[in-house]
């Protein structure tokens, strides 16, 4: 994730960011137990130790996260850790509460919470290369929308293949009435916008080129990761 998605940053911040990654991903397989996810936001909060290992050194992540990002970027990096363990755990509690049929405004307000998809889209802009925000602080919802959503598509046949249905796409295809292939189709013409809008928007020869270095990697490490099992669907494993 790190080398191929933000390879334009500085090694020290790739490092920081391979090293949250791992640790989001503890949390997002649910290899913490809920009893310490439950606690993560006060005793982060109040400096207490946390009460599993991961979770002590995602605390310590992202109270590093100021020697690599801007302060506004780490404060939101901050808040959406907060929230992503705060939704993971919820989303365990009530696996099993149906979705109402015009739940729409829900299902994509969980989606932004718990994605980390304002964590990401700060990590493609660390503070070395990147000091003044104002370059690229308004492709914040572009950012965000490309990386929840594109990753729906890239991880939709891992999940489909473990036989998963509490996701995004399920969710969404539920709450409109429409099939599966329609809502894969919707997400997608919603990626591409905000991609388009984003180019519009960078006005600096330097932003442009990270943004599309960002768009090219990101799908990179889907493809070249074995979690997503994209492998399967093609060549990449002869490159």
């Amino acid at each position: 994730m790190a080398t191929t998605t933000f390879d334009h940053n500085h090694p020290d911040t790739q490092v920081h960011i391979a090293l949250f990654t791992i640790l989001a991903l503890c949390v997002d397989d649910l290899e913490v137990d809920s009893a310490a996810l439950s606690e993560f936001v006060e005793r982060l909060q109040t400096g207490k130790a946390q009460l599993h290992p991961v979770l002590e050194l995602l605390a310590d992540a992202v109270r590093r996260m100021p020697e690599f990002f801007h302060p506004y970027a780490a404060t939101a990096i901050l808040i959406g850790t907060a929230h992503h363990v705060n939704c993971t755990l919820f989303e365990k509690q009530t696996d099993s509460t149906p979705l109402h049929p015009v739940a729409l405004p829900y299902v994509l307000y969980k989606r932004a919470r718990n994605s980390l998809g304002e964590v990401y889209s700060s990590f493609v802009w660390d503070k070395f290369n990147f000091p003044d925000i104002s370059a690229h602080i308004q492709v914040t919802p572009e950012t965000m929308i490309y990386l929840d959503y594109a990753s729906d598509i890239l991880s939709f046949y891992k999940e489909e293949m473990a036989g998963e249905r509490h996701n995004f796409v399920h969710d969404r295809a539920h709450v409109t009435g429409k099939d599966i292939k329609t809502v894969l189709s919707d997400i997608l013409d919603e990626v591409v916008g905000a991609v388009e809008r984003a180019r519009n928007i960078l006005q600096g020869g330097k932003e442009r080129e990270t943004w599309e270095r960002f768009l090219a990697g990101y799908v990179a490490f889907h493809f070249l990761s074995p979690r997503y099992k994209l492998a399967q669907l093609t060549d990449t494993t002869a490159v």
